[in-house]
């Protein structure tokens, strides 16, 4: 199992989750669901970075590319 630790847009806690040791995606933007512990919300988490959707690194990631 893959550990890794994101901050909760909700609640600004670093949560840590982990999901199942397969492959990484080819593909940068891919997300997956995640229930999170701390604010009990689902968030869109990439399955890469593992940062969530929206956050300020994302949304950097995301300018840079246009």
């Amino acid at each position: 199992m893959a550990t890794f630790v994101f901050q909760c847009p909700q609640t600004g806690l670093n949560v840590q989750h982990t999901w199942p040791d397969d492959e990484k995606p080819a593909d940068d933007k891919t997300y997956v669901f995640v229930t999170c512990p701390s604010c009990t919300r689902m968030h869109l988490i990439n399955r890469s970075t593992g940062r969530p959707l929206g956050s300020k690194d994302d949304r950097r990631s995301r300018n840079q590319e246009k």
